[in-house]
């Protein structure tokens, strides 16, 4: 698609911690044709103890726009303020589209948005088109009924007065965010999955062989690893309780397993997980391993992929380990049933997908009888990790993210 001019797109993200919605602006901002797409990014301050991606941005061309005020965390002086600034960034820059992505900069960007275009629309001019994607959503598991309550009030309001397009990450979210919690309106949604930097994992050997050297694991262990950012809604609790589950229902294979968490985040949380491992009695099978950024050497050098969330969109988590061709073993919450593919049949405690296995939510047993199911027999996790990777190469790939949001982009200009 070739346009005379650059569609201006204004880009914004409450922050640029390690994680899936800014590896997902990261790779929007590297893929998109410049010629066809000049993008600004605009983002907040990631919080302490968060691992920042900004390098990233930078080394993809880009001087993101930082407002200091802009964050994960509600405060409505510094969300006031940041309003304010956005709406500075709009007069400056007169994009021809906002993207928002992530929810504070949802609310902050789309009510700055919707604050301009009632400028423009006195001044006779055409509104810039809105665009919002929900990488997850807040409505339950982060905060308090009251306050979700709120949240999702303010959400059906945006969609209905500040939103031209509403893009779920997966048809899972779009169901439950649209069907269940009724934000947006017939035709507003659409659902475009993620996508991933796929030739990290053409050959997944080398960085196996590297990534398990240095942390000194042996061959013939099996290596079960969450990742992603330390949060309450992450549930990382979960991962020590499976832990400690697996070794009452299945010792032969506990003794052979070695846990690890991949990400940062608060000190009090990270050492809360140890304390918990050391009174679950699992404490010198666990291991804190911090933010790590090289997956293409710790994907491959896992065994299992672990995911026990209490609510995602699609986490990117376990996209990058079926990239890297690793069994995944997760709770069925958001997106998740949609990454691990239809369900072929039921277990005590767990379920077999075409991709993945899963369990219910905050269901300690059912995941450790579902990482037993992986290592008996062991070719289920060849197998699985096999399908995985077939999948992904075909439908998340970064490449086909980008031309469909190209479209979409296009699509919005033209009307």
């Amino acid at each position: 698609m070739t346009t005379p001019n650059p569609i201006v797109v204004l880009r914004l993200i409450a922050r640029l911690n390690l994680g899936g919605p800014a590896k997902h602006v990261t790779w929007l901002l590297r893929e998109m044709d410049p010629a066809v797409f000049r993008q600004t990014l605009v983002c907040g301050q990631v919080e302490p103890g968060e691992d920042d991606m900004t390098p990233l941005i930078r080394a993809a061309g880009v001087e993101p726009v930082v407002v200091p005020t802009l964050g994960r965390s509600l405060h409505p002086v510094r969300d006031a303020k940041s309003l304010l600034a956005c709406l500075e960034i709009l007069v400056r820059t007169k994009p021809d589209l906002v993207h928002t992505h992530t929810s504070k900069a949802g609310f902050v960007g789309r009510a700055a948005a919707f604050v301009y275009n009632l400028g423009r629309r006195l001044a006779f001019r055409p509104p810039v088109r809105v665009v919002h994607t929900f990488h997850g959503h807040t409505f339950h598991s982060y905060f308090g009924r009251l306050r979700g309550g709120l949240f999702l009030r303010i959400e059906r309001l945006l969609a209905r007065l500040a939103t031209d397009r509403i893009v779920a990450i997966s048809r899972r979210q779009y169901e439950e965010i649209h069907l269940t919690y009724g934000v947006g309106r017939p035709g507003q949604m659409v659902v475009i999955p993620l996508g991933v930097d796929t030739s990290l994992w053409d050959d997944p050997a080398p960085g196996r062989d590297f990534w398990r050297r240095r942390f000194d694991f042996q061959e013939d262990e099996i290596v079960v690893g969450a990742v992603g950012r330390v949060a309450p809604v992450k549930n990382y609790g979960l991962l020590v309780d499976a832990a400690a589950a697996l070794r009452e229902v299945a010792p032969e294979h506990y003794e052979r397993c070695r846990f690890v968490l991949i990400g940062g985040g608060p000190p009090d949380q990270t050492a809360a997980l140890t304390r918990r491992a050391e009174e679950a009695g699992v404490g010198n099978r666990f291991r804190l391993l911090g933010p790590l950024v090289d997956p293409e050497n710790f994907f491959p050098g896992l065994d299992a992929v672990l995911l026990t969330s209490d609510n995602e969109g699609t986490p990117l988590s376990l996209i990058e380990g079926l990239a890297a061709g690793r069994p995944v073993v997760a709770t069925a919450v958001g997106g998740v049933p949609d990454v691990v593919g239809p369900q072929l049949a039921v277990q005590d405690g767990f379920s077999v997908h075409h991709r993945g296995l899963l369990a219910a939510p905050r269901d300690a047993v059912g995941l450790a009888r579902g990482l037993a199911c992986l290592m008996d027999p062991p070719d289920l996790a060849a197998r699985l990790g096999a399908l995985g990777r077939r999948h992904v190469r075909l439908t998340y790939d970064k490449s086909r993210l980008a031309a469909d949001l190209g479209r979409l982009y296009h699509e919005l200009i033209r009307t």
